[in-house]
C-alpha cells in the first residue's frame, strides 16, 4: 500500500512523463523502419543496387528530417 506522500510523487512522475496536451504521438520512426523493411525485396528484385541505394538514401532524408522536426519543436 502507498501512502499519502508515495501516492503525490507518483502522480507528479506520471504527469511529467506524460506527452504535451495528453495526444499520444505518432511512431513516425517505426513506420518508417517497417517500410524500409516492406520495400528493400520489392526495390531489389525490380531496380536492383542503385534502387536500394536511393530507397535506403531517401530513408536517411526522412529519418534526418523527423528527428530534426522533433529537435526544433522541443521546448
Amino acid at each position: 500500500m502507498l501512502d499519502d506522500d508515495e501516492r503525490r510523487i507518483l502522480a507528479d512522475l506520471e504527469r511529467q512523463f506524460e506527452p504535451g496536451g495528453g495526444e499520444v504521438a505518432f511512431p513516425t520512426i517505426p513506420v518508417l523502419c517497417v517500410l524500409l523493411f516492406l520495400a528493400v525485396p520489392l526495390v531489389m528484385l525490380l531496380f536492383g543496387w542503385p534502387g536500394l541505394l536511393v530507397t535506403v538514401d531517401a530513408f536517411a532524408v526522412a529519418l534526418a528530417f523527423v528527428l530534426v522536426r522533433r529537435h526544433r519543436s522541443r521546448p
